[in-house]
């Protein structure tokens, strides 16, 4: 009889237990199991959008294998804008305004590949990101004969995986203003940055120019 009444009191206890707390139970299993579906459904939807922009991102660039071709320019500027309105979180977004700079400089409206260039600087903090910009800017700069502005963007890459692209172009720079013996120096500490057994054709060529000169 006393494990009879043991159960019972047991019972008892339990219904007095649930009638308290029966309910917030039932309420904090139904959250964490809302919970686990709504974070399935997140992470369903993130990988969703990620391969939505990865996808036009992927037209954007088969778009800009031909930049004379006006339609294909059209095409990645429409691509471009696209990513950014609707995927402006994404990393595709900022190298899509690369390719802006592009069909801009294959235009010749410099000035509007720069500032495309600079706006998508502003608005990242990835410093390789920023490298690959301030090179093309330095560039762009070249190409309008802004020689000072140039410089001062190429000296601006710190990032030491980009030294050899830097110590080229700063070579470019100085040949352009007939900086001869500075610019073979520019393009030996390129070559230094590529690394041992790294070979650069371009570089090698520019190079050999400077020794015969």
């Amino acid at each position: 009889m006393s494990e009879l009444k043991t159960e019972e009191e047991q019972i008892e206890a339990f219904k007095s237990w649930w009638k308290k707390n029966g309910m917030m139970l039932v309420i904090a299993i139904a959250v964490a199991v809302g919970g686990y579906f709504g974070w399935q459904a997140w992470k369903t939807n993130q990988a969703n959008y990620t391969s939505e922009a990865s996808a036009l991102y992927q037209n954007l660039v088969q778009a800009s294998a031909d930049l004379s071709d006006e339609n294909n320019q059209k095409t990645v500027t429409f691509i471009a804008k696209q990513l950014a309105d609707d995927y402006g979180d994404t990393g595709y977004a900022m190298f899509g305004q690369l390719f802006v700079a592009r069909v801009d400089a294959e235009n010749g409206k410099y000035d509007e590949a720069i500032k495309a260039l600079d706006d998508a600087i502003a608005k990242t903090k990835d410093i390789s990101f920023a490298a690959i910009a301030d090179l093309r800017v330095a560039r762009l700069m070249l190409q309008k004969e802004d020689y000072a502005g140039a410089m001062a963007r190429a000296e601006k890459v710190s990032a030491e995986e980009f030294a050899a692209q830097k110590q080229e172009l700063i070579g470019d720079i100085l040949i352009a203003q007939g900086k001869r013996d500075d610019a073979r120096i520019a393009y030996q500490k390129a070559n230094e940055a590529l690394g041992v057994g790294v070979k650069h054709p371009l570089l090698d060529i520019k190079l050999k120019d400077l020794v015969k000169g």
